[in-house]
């Protein structure tokens, strides 16, 4: 797990490789160094999970010739050293990544198809011409972002570490407003910063003195020949977590008090004794509490579990923090739980966390699954995203000045962008909806959370439930199987019997949750914050935002009209501005 950077087709200076690096350094702390040529170089900064005496980057072939930098961490690399063996090709030492290069080298550009786990990996070629090669994951658990500008690219696992690299200040796109009113965030494939952008689920990128940037293909689920039942899928998860946890460093495991995560504590806690799992709570009694669940899901799991209390006095200063990290911002107010979350979990010296996210998406665990299956006519579609934007569209338009509404309109707004993908062909609505949560929700506004948030605090966030083959097995799963009317999730949650306590098995979904409506009150440090930040915007006086508009959607949650969501989201827009 690490931190890359670099350049291609285009001179850079070394000072501004140097700041890429640095601004990075908090997701590689073990080892920095990066290598250049004539118009490319190659970084990286490494967070030491796997075989720390070995697979130092950027690896090198050779001849010199090939280069590459690795971020993520490659879960079949023992049977790939294997495979190069019998080619006979050795690999020194136990680390994943140092099976990249010379497996490319064996397989070309064929070798990516043949990889498990997660990843974000660019290629320096410097054979017949040169060219760079950027691939990223197939749910794009990895994120990267990158910039086309005068012939070249620069990349980056992070938007900061661009920014380093680009000549001039960054100016924020035109459409990135109207994208995170409509996403919660900023939806990959979709610039923050003008003349920016990040790979897709499953994308390449290929630089050779012009730029091109290619989709994924799919896999038919249907000639898989796999035999979809819970003892099936049970055994799948418990070969994956497996293939996942043979590192030797103590593992974390996030331990929420629902269904996907008592699973993983389970399957963890039979695999190893050193398993911790950390659950959060917030200051004060609510109904969103899980704590209970928690403690009996890790006493069924065999593990201890440490509690981390995120309390009101600290949010002042751990909003910007986590506002910093993510780099494009992120409406969700959980995600402000998870940055507790890791915090304390580095504090605690762990560098590897599991987390249940990706089951939901894959399985049908959402409730708006069930509405959208539900609605007899055409306006499902348009409904159904209303429920994923930080208020709905109606609403959030009114917030817009007469000027920006009018940008929007005068191209593709956001929202007509994403009725295009969730209108895609499938056999099915129900594969309509899940394939646009599990291809492009998920992946920008939970997973490129999560990497950003985690890697803040050096850890590596492992999500088993993203893995190809469970991916595989669900899509292959028959729906009745994920969503039949009311019953939704119900093949993972046969899967679970055995495996999760009574208490968790018989209760009903519970999100993982920042309850904003409590801490969103007159008086609160949070309310006091929230209220200085938004009363000088620069959302409005750049004329993205209604001043008027946004002063009365204030007032009237402190006359007891709850706008907390709304509120918390313009609040890290605004602190998210370049």
């Amino acid at each position: 797990m690490c931190r890359i950077y670099g350049y291609f087709g285009r001179a850079v200076e070394v000072t501004a490789l140097e700041a890429a690096r640095d601004a990075q350094l908090s997701g590689g702390p073990d080892e920095q160094h990066y290598v250049r040529g004539a118009n490319w170089g190659l970084g990286c900064n490494r967070l030491s999970i796997q075989d720390p005496s070995h697979g130092c980057q950027p690896f090198v072939n050779a001849d010199g010739s090939v280069y590459a930098v690795f971020n993520g961490e490659i879960y079949n690399f023992r049977a790939i050293r294997e495979e190069l063996a019998s080619h006979g090709v050795p690999v020194e030492g136990d680390s994943d990544g140092s099976v990249l290069l010379p497996y490319y080298e064996l397989h070309g550009d064929r070798f990516i198809e043949r990889l498990e786990g997660m990843f974000a990996i660019a290629v320096v070629d410097l054979r017949t011409g040169g060219r760079l090669k950027l691939w990223c994951d197939p749910l794009a658990v990895k994120s990267v972002y990158y910039s086309v500008e005068g012939g070249g690219v620069t990349f980056s696992s992070e938007l900061s570490g661009l920014g380093t690299l680009l000549p001039g200040p960054r100016e924020l796109a035109p459409s990135a407003v109207d994208d995170y009113m409509n996403w919660q965030c900023l939806p990959d494939g979709s610039p923050w910063y003008r003349h920016t952008s990040s790979l897709r689920a499953g994308e390449r990128l290929v630089c050779d003195g012009r730029t091109t940037v290619e989709g994924a293909q799919s896999a038919d689920p249907s000639v898989t020949g796999e035999v979809h039942t819970p003892n099936r899928l049970r055994a799948l998860l418990s070969r994956e977590v497996a293939h996942m946890s043979l590192q030797s460093a103590p593992i974390a495991v996030q331990v929420s008090g629902g269904l996907d995560s008592s699973i993983l504590a389970t399957l963890l806690g039979e695999l190893r004794g050193d398993v911790t799992g950390f659950h959060v709570t917030h200051e004060g009694t609510h109904s969103s509490d899980e704590l209970v669940h928690a403690k009996e899901a890790a006493t069924h799991a065999g593990i201890e579990l440490e509690v981390v209390e995120v309390r009101d006095a600290e949010l002042p200063e751990l909003i910007p923090a986590m506002v910093r990290a993510l780099g494009p911002p992120n409406a969700t107010p959980h995600a402000l739980s998870a940055f507790a979350l890791f915090r304390e979990i580095s504090g605690r010296g762990f560098r590897v966390c599991f987390v249940g996210d990706g089951a939901d998406e894959q399985f049908g665990g959402y409730r708006r699954y069930s509405t959208a299956l539900a609605v007899s006519d055409d306006t499902w579609p348009s409904r159904y995203l209303d429920r994923l934007s930080l208020i709905p569209e109606a609403r959030y338009r009114q917030l817009y000045t007469p000027e920006y509404r009018e940008l929007v309109d005068s191209g593709t707004s956001s929202r007509q962008r994403s009725l295009d993908l969730l209108n895609r062909p499938a056999p099915s609505r129900l594969e309509q909806l899940l394939a646009f949560d599990r291809l492009y929700k998920l992946p920008s506004l939970n997973l490129r959370k999560l990497d950003h948030l985690s890697m803040a605090y050096a850890i590596e966030c492992r999500v088993p439930y993203c893995q190809p083959a469970v991916t595989a097995f669900a899509r292959g799963a028959p729906d009745g199987m994920k969503v039949d009317g009311a019953r939704r999730k119900q093949i993972l949650w046969d899967a679970g019997i055995g495996v999760v306590p009574p208490g968790v098995q018989g209760r009903q979904k519970q999100p993982f949750t920042f309850p904003i409506s409590a801490f969103m009150r007159e008086g609160s440090h949070l309310w006091d914050f929230t209220v200085d930040v938004l009363s000088r915007p620069r959302l409005c006086t750049d004329g993205y935002l209604s001043a008027a508009a946004v002063r009365k959607v204030i007032g009237e949650h402190g006359e007891g009209q709850d706008h907390s969501r709304l509120l918390w989201g313009l609040m890290v827009l605004e602190l998210a501005l370049p």
